[in-house]
């Protein structure tokens, strides 16, 4: 296989230089397909000519072997791949193939770990760089984008505002005014680009307004009832029956036979009942369904709201509809409304249109200003940027000002409550901010391994790292959010063992929702009974399918040999015996009491079963040490065998392979009671305050080269507290702030030390 890389700005005539490509490649032979990772990424590799999906769609592709066939694929968009979509899409390719992947490691990155395509250039892999911009066609506006893509940001913005294109407005109200005026006074292809989702759905209102006021958009449109997807529920949330609204509209991906759900079907939240985590819905033929949330794979959550619309409104579609070719995002103008239907005609060279149904398909929006990450690709004669500097550096960076302002090929303006900062506050690069934030990190470590926890959470607490909850289920939820929120080496260190179990749950949940865990096999794992020597005298502690390793001492009158195994078959409690019946087949009875040499070196187990998948994080629960494995290690199943064995790679960075009997010495490994040991690059503390506090000896064995440490803990509701904590929501990379209960900030004491919170 080879593969290159082009590395385009976002300028450049990149569609004319792919469709030269693909017609050399197929004049040599090759077939030629394209993917990307958003739909709307494929649809305009399909404007170069090239067969196009996205790159989830490939992943999951079966493929069929073609040996007569030779591939050339092409991956654009490449800076929104996660390591793991990049390592999927490389394993299916073959030998013969060639591969190219294009992108600009300049853009927003995607929302999953990993940045592979910066990474691949960095490794040596041969690259071309299309960097002539094509898309200014004003000299001045072109000096400027010449800078923010060469990282210069400071002096692109400098450029700009000597240029008149920037204007400085405080107050957010009158900002927002600002640009609604702008808009309406040249209206025509011009893009308004936000950061986030709240302010660029106040700007579509300021927008339609001034339109309305203007005369340029009827005032008497109508009123369609859209979904839009609640952002601040995702992941592990959606499994906590207490954080639905009534009224919330759920989507579901997949079917269920038990509850009578189809496979894409719909149902209005009619009630919540938090102690029993039950959610009460109403489907779409009047049958009510009371079910656990936590029990449902593949669900989406969406509120309902009213928007209105009329003919020549901009809109822009929230979710894609195959069977229309709409993508994820999609932007359109209305040509026609009826009755029972809307009609779009679509952005592009081609204008087509497309007729739906407001009332089956709803997810649509007004399409005045998007967000920074919804204008990756697109092009506007005119576009005009609205950056509050106060915003968070997540979203106030050097790619949102690269990529706001080379949407535009004529004219771009900047509304900003601050332009004497704004040079400086887009200057922010996103991964220069993750590598100052790491020296946090490790400060903070280190004095937790010197038993100076006081320090320790004085950084964490001034570094935004310690979360405090009022609700342990609210915690945990966002404990297994944060888990799942990258694709890295992480573990979770919880004291209570309810707890950790609570987590694994929840994030194997969200794993496999994601598609991040492979399919499931049900295999035996044995769990250590743990009993005392005093109590495995007893027979009555023993149970018929409990399993005995002997260790080193066996017995030659039983004919039992050491390290072997054996099955518990039979007890009397009467007379103190137990059956055991070994590898060979042949009962031996026994008195475990009076067998005490035998006794000591042995191990009881309990079979359970676990439900294990590709992918899946595992922790090793005996040691095995001609392999170099010792309690505690952390690995990931690469595969796993029609015998029950196992092929792992532990976090050391050793690929082993498990036989049957190795493989059932294992437990999940997202969520653990140690950490000495571990090789991981994450670590998060989660439990109630009293439960952290007692760890202090654990906390002085983190491994002293974490990336990042965070802490999570509750400590019981008072009521009146404040209600604020901060959840993660991606639509860029906003950072959002939902509603919960938190309680005040308890001191936690470390035998006399106390943690600051």
């Amino acid at each position: 296989m080879d593969f290159s890389g082009a590395t385009t700005l976002m300028t450049t005539f990149k569609t004319a230089s792919l469709e030269t490509i693909r017609e050399g490649a197929e004049g040599k032979g090759y077939k030629v397909e394209g993917f990307a990772p958003t739909s709307r990424a494929a649809g305009q590799l399909r404007e170069a000519g090239i067969e196009a999906y996205t790159l989830q769609s490939f992943i999951a592709r079966k493929i069929e072997a073609e040996p007569a066939s030779r591939h050339l694929y092409m991956l654009d968009e490449s800076s929104l791949a996660s390591s793991k979509q990049m390592r999927d899409f490389l394993q299916k390719v073959s030998p013969e193939d060639r591969v190219l992947v294009i992108g600009d490691i300049r853009q927003h990155q995607g929302v999953e770990a990993g940045k592979p395509f910066e990474q691949m250039q960095q490794a040596g892999m041969q690259t071309s760089q299309l960097d002539q911009i094509m898309r200014q066609k004003d000299a001045e506006l072109l000096k400027a984008v010449q800078h923010l893509a060469t990282g210069e940001t400071e002096k692109g913005v400098e450029l700009l505002a000597q240029q008149g294109r920037v204007t400085e407005v405080k107050s957010a109200v009158d900002r927002i005014a600002a640009i609604a005026k702008d808009y309406a006074a040249h209206p025509k292809n011009t893009l308004v680009v936000s950061p986030d989702n709240r302010s660029r759905q106040q700007i579509n209102e300021g927008i339609r307004s001034e339109l309305q006021s203007t005369g340029q958009l009827s005032p008497d449109g109508r009123a369609f009832q859209t979904l839009a997807h609640r952002s601040d529920l995702t992941g592990a949330g959606r499994t906590w029956a207490a954080l639905y609204n009534p009224g919330d509209v759920i989507r579901y991906e997949s079917c269920s036979k038990a509850l009578g759900f189809e496979r894409d079907s719909e149902a209005r939240v009619i009630s919540v009942e938090a102690r029993t985590n039950t959610l009460t819905v109403q489907k779409q033929d009047g049958e009510q369904v009371s079910y656990d949330p936590k029990r449902l794979y593949g669900v989406n959550v969406f509120e309902e709201r009213s928007r209105d619309f009329s003919l020549g409104e901009r809109i822009q579609f929230t979710a894609g509809n195959r069977a229309l070719g709409i993508a994820n995002r999609d932007l359109g103008t209305v040509a026609a409304l009826e009755e029972r239907s809307i009609t779009v005609r679509m952005d592009g060279k081609s204008g087509r249109e497309v007729t739906f149904d407001p009332t089956e398909f709803r997810q649509l929006d007004h399409g005045y200003a998007v967000t920074s990450h919804s204008s990756q690709g697109l092009t506007a004669d005119r576009v005009i940027a609205n950056i509050d500097t106060e915003s968070s550096r997540s979203l106030i960076n050097d790619r949102l000002a690269y990529v706001a302002v080379s949407r535009a090929a004529y004219d771009a303006r900047i509304y900003t409550n601050d332009a004497g900062t704004l040079g400086q506050r887009l200057a922010n690069e996103v991964s220069k901010t993750a590598a100052l934030d790491l020296s946090d990190v490790r400060q903070a470590v280190d004095s937790f391994r010197r038993d100076d926890p006081q320090s320790a959470t004085a950084l964490l607490r001034d570094t935004n790292r310690i979360h405090v909850y009022s609700d342990r289920e609210h915690r945990v939820a966002a404990v297994a959010q944060d888990y799942v929120s990258k694709e890295d080496r992480a573990v979770i260190f919880a004291p209570d063992k309810a707890e950790r179990e609570e987590l694994t749950r929840l994030i194997r949940v969200d794993l496999h929702e994601q598609g991040r865990l492979g399919e499931i096999s049900s295999t035996t794992v044995l769990s250590d009974k743990v009993l005392s020597d005093k109590d495995a005298k007893i027979a009555a502690n023993y149970e018929v399918g409990d399993v005995i390793r002997y260790g080193s001492k066996g017995s030659d009158e039983l004919s039992i040999s050491p390290n072997s195994y054996g099955r518990v078959t039979d007890v009397d409690t009467e007379k103190n015996l137990i059956t055991v019946t070994g590898q060979d087949d042949s009962p031996r009875v026994y008195d475990p009491a009076a067998e005490w040499q035998m006794r000591l070196k042995a191990t009881v187990y309990k079979p359970e079963e676990r439900e294990l998948a590709e992918s899946e994080r595992i922790q090793f629960t005996r040691s095995e040490w001609d392999q170099g494995i010792r309690v505690g290690n952390l690995a990931t199943i690469e595969h796993i065998h029609e015998d029950g064995g196992l092929s792992v790679k532990v976090d050391s960075g050793k690929s082993l392979q498990l036989t049957p009997t190795q493989a059932q010495h294992v437990e999940y490994g997202y969520a653990v009671e140690s950490i000495k040991r571990l090789t991981v690059d994450r670590v998060i503390l989660s439990g109630e305050a009293e439960h952290i506090t007692a760890q202090r000896k654990v906390l002085s064995q983190l491994p002293a080269k974490l990336y990042e440490l965070t802490v999570y803990t509750s400590d019981g509701y008072q009521p009146g507290a404040p209600e604020l904590v901060v959840q993660k929501e991606f639509d860029g990379s906003a950072v959002a702030e939902i509603p919960m209960p938190e309680i005040d900030a308890p001191s936690i004491a470390f035998d006399g030390y106390a943690i600051e919170l």
